[in-house]
């Protein structure tokens, strides 16, 4: 009986073993060894598109090579930046989707160690020659609307935060305004918000943007403008 009992244990160790074994390989996987970087860019002005933190526009990939490669998303800086240090060298299709321009082409790519790769496309609107002023009531942005896409500009809004990455998902104060039709790119917009809902001696970043009626169509922007709130 006692030598029945010692096998039996000498096999529950061996299948404990074994069973350590296969799960030890499992972390046995490569680490990611190579980084994606770029911008997306405007393909007639060469400047950046700026985006949306968090809701903005989303470029789509999938690693080639396996037979059902799973799709991965990445999203832009509001720079219009986007990086994935954490990326494998392979081959990879990738899109830009969802975003405030026209989308472009997919393309294939390879990925190996630091990657470069940028996105030309056009965005749906371009907002021109913004400029901030303090009028003593309202901190007001005037700036003229540039119409690239055909179909009506619904809606002008201006935005304001402490933080650089200010946009209508992450902002202390909006203001907006209805337009539900095709602009003139010779018109001068103001848009305004009361100094009451800033601090006075603090600096704010501000930004305008206009959105396109366009199905799942973001806000296009300026670069956002720092402005220090005076008396």
């Amino acid at each position: 009986m006692k030598k029945l009992i010692n096998i039996c244990l000498s096999l529950t160790l061996l299948v404990f073993v074994s069973s350590c074994g296969e799960l030890g390989e499992l972390d046995n996987y490569d680490q990611p060894d190579a980084k994606l970087f770029g911008s997306v860019v405007d393909e007639e002005t060469g400047e950046l598109i700026p985006q949306e933190l968090i809701t903005g526009s989303v470029i789509e990939y999938k690693e080639l090579g396996f037979e059902t490669p799973q799709i991965q998303q990445l999203r832009f800086h509001t720079e219009g930046t986007f990086r994935n240090n954490l990326m494998f060298s392979g081959d990879y299709e990738i899109e830009a989707v969802r975003g405030n321009f026209f989308a472009p082409e997919m393309e294939t790519i390879t990925v190996k160690g630091d990657t470069e790769f940028a996105i030309t496309a056009l965005p749906y609107i371009r907002i021109k020659d913004a400029t901030i002023e303090n009028t003593g009531r309202k901190v007001e942005i005037s700036f003229r609307v540039e119409q690239v896409a055909t179909e009506n500009v619904l809606k002008l809004s201006m935005v304001a935060d402490l933080n650089p990455n200010v946009g209508k998902a992450f902002s202390i104060a909006s203001a907006t305004k209805t337009i539900n039709g095709i602009v003139d790119p010779s018109t001068v917009y103001t848009l305004g918000l009361r100094l009451s809902s800033f601090e006075v001696g603090k600096e704010y970043f501000f930004r305008v943007g206009a959105i396109i009626d366009i199905p799942e169509a973001k806000y296009n922007y300026n670069v956002p403008i720092k402005f220090k709130i005076e008396e």
